[in-house]
């Protein structure tokens, strides 16, 4: 499966701000290019999504490089760029709100079903590792799952995506309450 950090910039993945998208994005290629991967790089799916995805990400230079200083913030926004994509290509859903602190949840993603209302579809818990073992992406991983429960009163399916970027590697979980 093929999935672009470049179409972050526009709307075909989430209903957030463009400049949003293409931080995301901008993030993304900063882990990755920092781990020595190519503009193009082969990302293996783990858990739920169990598939190789090949990721094409933005050519680096030294003003994105002096924009992305601090390696945790871009670790975790580069992980919500791939978050983002994997929701997108395998449940056919879009990021359409941040959510707030404390809920146990990143993003919530849904669908536009007119041109004004939005809807809450899936509850996304995100994370990302710039390099990590894999007992540190599964503890991760474990604790995110955890702390999606918070927000288990919605009744609405939480995804988790955990993104190493060093592998790279995408571990995902998919909840279901119902």
């Amino acid at each position: 499966m093929n999935i672009n950090l470049i179409e972050l910039e526009t709307e075909k993945h989430h209903f957030l701000t463009p400049a949003a998208g293409t931080n995301f994005g901008h993030a993304a290629s900063i882990c990755l290019e920092s781990q020595g991967h190519d503009i193009s790089v082969d990302i293996a799916g783990e858990g739920h999504y169990c598939k190789i995805y090949k990721t094409i990400r933005y050519d680096v230079n030294n003003q994105m490089k002096r924009t992305w200083g601090d390696e945790e913030y871009t670790t975790e926004q580069g992980a919500y760029g791939v978050a983002l994509l994997v929701a997108s290509a395998e449940m056919n859903v879009k990021a359409i709100e941040k959510s707030r602190k404390k809920t146990g949840i990143d993003y919530w993603l849904g669908t536009e079903d007119n041109d004004f209302l939005f809807q809450r579809k899936v509850r996304l818990e995100v994370s990302g590792i710039r390099n990590g073992t894999d007992y540190q992406l599964n503890q991760r991983f474990d604790n995110k799952m955890e702390q999606s429960e918070k927000s288990d009163t919605t009744k609405l399916p939480a995804l988790i995506v955990v993104v190493e970027f060093s592998s790279p590697r995408i571990k995902t979980g998919l909840r279901n309450i119902l």
